[in-house]
């Protein structure tokens, strides 16, 4: 009876995965359509890794907090490439009320930052200004003193909002394992591609 509980949830598990490739597949693709004056085949063709995050919850009413899983494609255009789980994660303390659902596209430019968001080391500051094309209103990207010109941020957004920024917005890796075969993963493969 154990084994066949063990095995059921290992397959609760691999379905996520899939389910969670599959959305970042249509987020990516819906966030390409909000944003169409962006230039996604420039930045793609430019970027060390594109992180996705089919859904990015903020809530808020005086505490704040934000969170939200997806995908780091690192080489997106090459054959090696690799696919990690990645975690975005922030809180505040401020005058704020609202609820809101994104999903984001980030285009990395550097290597360092591939690798201090594998190394959970990066953290979008009090000093950055993290702001999202959403729709109709074109693009942006993340700006500060160490990463400018280096992230680009495109979202599609729902929901309500208002009140303070966030400081301290953490992109971590995570110990989430995908194949490298299969349906959702040539689905993705293939939006990103397009």
């Amino acid at each position: 009876m154990r084994k066949i509980l063990i095995i059921f949830l290992l397959g609760l598990v691999a379905f996520a995965n899939e389910e969670l490739m599959l959305d970042c597949a249509n987020s990516y693709i819906m966030c390409k359509r909000a944003n169409k004056e962006a230039p996604f085949y420039t930045l793609m063709s430019q970027s060390k890794a594109v992180v996705v995050l089919p859904s990015v919850k903020k809530v808020g009413f005086l505490l704040g907090g934000m969170g939200g899983s997806g995908v780091m494609i690192i080489n997106p255009l090459s054959k090696d490439r690799r696919l990690v789980g990645v975690d975005i994660k922030a809180g505040s303390l401020g005058l704020q009320v609202g609820y809101k659902d994104s999903a984001l596209v980030m285009f990395i430019l550097r290597d360092s930052i591939v690798a201090d968001i594998q190394d959970g080391k990066f953290t979008f500051g009090v000093e950055a200004s993290f702001s999202f094309g959403d729709i109709n209103r074109g693009f942006n990207k993340v700006k500060s003193f160490d990463f400018s010109k280096d992230v680009y941020v495109y979202a599609t957004n729902g929901g309500f909002f208002a009140g303070a920024s966030f400081a301290g917005v953490v992109l971590s890796s995570n110990e989430t394992k995908f194949k490298n075969d299969g349906y959702a993963y040539s689905q993705l493969i293939q939006s990103i591609s397009r």
